[in-house]
């Protein structure tokens, strides 16, 4: 029986290097070409592995490539779906970068970095076995993933200009965010507006109370159970605040309005792109949102990361969205106090916790757990707490994916695995 031709594949931007390996030779290639990273250099890859396949009578093929991101789609998906090498067996393996580099430092402490010595380790590491789970590819949920990925990024963006804003915020308006009225929802319209509009706190004192109610009302479009109190309470925290220099208050006023314009931006675009996740999730069965607190938004964002199929249990997906606990035990000690693993996918971990957060806000059960571990005598017990009932969540994630079976809200799915 031939040997497998084992094919190892460095990915960059313009070119690929290729490296193929063999059981009969321990470490001299069969080949080695590059091709550059486009269609026809795609082609000219398949043929050049055609010829490789028709003059040795391999019957096994296995393509090996590092995630580097956009640059590695579409050599794994045409490898995986278009290219036709002459025989029907097979498998494309999209590797951690991480794994590769353990990979050379376990055979290799010093091993050099280039484009050649990397598709061979690639090639080294197809040919060792211990590999994960083949390459798969669903063009929903690929396309999913566009949209859940880039609101991910929208909201880091969200959370660190609106962090830089509060640190000039609290400049102009000391108080605004610890006593004022919006300290809970500071990035509402109408809050907003309140910052843009008054150049100074001494400005906000001085207006009269009917104008100052007339303005949040218009800006708060009448949302206001007792728009008065919003007011006076609004009032009474800039009585209370700092005072600015006039020429610092005009570079903090300058400062505060471009990262409002910035927020504005972001808000906007996180709404069309709320849009379309919940259009594109409509097309694609799934029943993540019959869980209480999971909406449009947290499922699309779980089911996008996730290809159930490649999970045997639910502690497998945890441990690939980063929710499992790193081990320390040496002899008869074992820590008590260990901490998340550092790898896992992190848009996955994202959702995941933020599900959770809601989740546990909505039902019963995620609540009651979410108490008890909060009460726990542990640091960080907030996060802690959040954490396991992420991992509680996981349970039940991977129970529904498994069966395509509704969430019973009456007393939840206590799983028994």
């Amino acid at each position: 029986m031939p040997s497998p031709l084992f094919v190892g594949i460095d990915v960059g931007s313009e070119t690929n290097v290729v490296c193929c390996l063999t059981r009969d030779d321990e470490k001299r290639p069969l080949s080695r070409f590059t091709f550059t990273n486009n269609r026809p250099g795609i082609l000219e890859f398949q043929d050049r592995i055609q010829k490789l396949v028709h003059k040795q009578g391999f019957e096994t093929i296995l393509f090996g490539l590092e995630h580097t991101g956009c640059y590695s789609t579409h050599a794994a998906i045409y490898i995986h779906r278009h290219l036709d090498f002459g025989m029907r067996d097979k498998q494309v393996y999209v590797f951690n970068p991480s794994l590769i580099k353990e990979f050379k430092k376990s055979h290799f402490l010093d091993a050099p970095k280039n484009d050649r010595v990397d598709a061979w380790y690639i090639a080294a590491k197809l040919r060792s076995g211990h590999l994960p789970h083949p390459f798969t590819w669903s063009e929903p949920l690929m396309a999913l993933q566009r949209l859940t990925r880039a609101r991910f990024h929208l909201m880091q963006d969200l959370t660190r200009e609106s962090n830089f804003l509060m640190t000039n915020l609290f400049l102009k308006f000391s108080d605004y965010t610890i006593t004022g009225p919006f300290r809970n929802n500071k990035l509402s319209a109408t809050s907003l507006a309140v910052m843009e509009e008054f150049e100074s706190v001494e400005a906000l004192v001085e207006m009269p109370l009917d104008k100052l109610i007339e303005f949040l009302v218009l800006h708060g479009k009448n949302r206001f159970d007792d728009p008065e109190a919003v007011a006076r309470a609004l009032q009474k925290a800039a009585r209370s605040s700092y005072r600015l220099p006039q020429a610092m208050a005009d570079s903090v006023n300058l400062a505060m309005a471009s990262s409002i314009r910035v927020i504005r931006t972001v808000q906007e675009q996180l709404k069309a792109l709320k849009k379309g996740i919940e259009d594109h999730l409509k097309t694609i069965p799934q029943t993540l949102d019959s869980v209480p607190g999971i909406g449009p938004i947290f499922a699309s964002g779980i089911l996008s990361e996730i290809d159930i199929s490649q999970f045997q249990t639910h502690k497998e997906l945890a441990k690939y969205a980063g929710l499992a606990w790193t081990e320390h035990q040496s002899g008869k000690f074992t820590a008590n106090r260990t901490r998340l693993i550092r790898s896992g996918n992190r848009y996955l971990k994202y959702y995941l916790i933020e599900a959770a957060n809601s989740v546990r806000v909505h039902d019963p059960v995620f609540a009651e757990y979410y108490a008890k571990k909060k009460a726990e005598p542990k640091e960080f017990a907030e996060k802690r707490a959040l954490a396991l009932t992420a991992r509680k969540l996981v349970r039940l994630v991977f129970y529904l994916l498994k069966t395509n079976r509704l969430y019973d809200r009456k007393g939840g799915i206590r799983q028994h695995m």
